[in-house]
């Protein structure tokens, strides 16, 4: 009789104690994912925070570079009316302007792969196309650049010195027509750069704004 009894209880308890085993198994799979799914949200919260810092500094420096590429674009329009760079050569031919924006935080965020956990799509659209911005502008002022050092190099090539501090310069040199050309060139460039910087402005702003929103 005891024999007989025990056997279907031993069944009974076994078939419990699994059930009991693959239940906390699965409790602790969920918890194990509810914990990633918490620390995945303030990783990217924290990240988030970050990029938003980081975009309103990059601000504040964007508008002091705007406002000096402007000064250095004033000087090509006086240089390109008077026909000399008399009175503006520092700002015409030695001045120049390379905004390089902070971008520690962006890329921390797209290294982590962290960009796909945020819901909102436009937000994850302007974060996405950042760097594509960035390098536009980068574009536009490697050219200025370009045609600043071409102008530079004329004025080199005829043993006089840059600077215009320094009067040997002569008078002739800062009519130079072939310099001058150079730098007509330099003031379409340094505009487009303008043009470009104004987009990133307009691009950051808007990450901000979304930012502001959702954090």
């Amino acid at each position: 009789m005891t024999n007989r009894v025990s056997g279907p209880r031993s069944i009974a308890d076994s078939a419990k104690e699994a059930v009991v085993i693959i239940f906390s198994i699965l409790v602790a799979f969920s918890l194990d994912a509810w914990w990633e799914d918490r620390k995945i949200e303030s990783d990217v919260r924290d990240i988030l925070l970050a990029v938003q810092a980081e975009n309103e500094t990059n601000l504040a420096k964007l508008e002091t570079s705007s406002r000096h590429r402007q000064q250095i674009i004033d000087a090509l329009i006086v240089t390109a009316q008077q026909g000399s760079t008399e009175g503006v050569h520092t700002q015409a031919v030695i001045e120049i302007e390379d905004f390089k924006p902070s971008s520690g935080a962006m890329d921390t965020l797209m290294a982590a792969g962290l960009l796909g956990e945020i819901d909102d799509s436009q937000l994850r659209l302007l974060l996405g196309s950042f760097h594509g911005v960035v390098a536009d502008l980068d574009e536009t002022e490697s050219r200025a650049a370009e045609f600043r050092e071409a102008a530079r190099r004329r004025i080199a090539s005829n043993g006089r010195i840059i600077s215009d501090f320094d009067p040997a310069i002569g008078t002739t040199m800062l009519a130079d027509t072939e310099m001058l050309n150079l730098l007509t060139m330099r003031l379409v460039e340094e505009r487009s750069a303008l043009k470009s910087a104004i987009r990133l402005q307009e691009h950051m702003q808007e990450i901000v704004d979304n930012l502001d929103k959702l954090l």
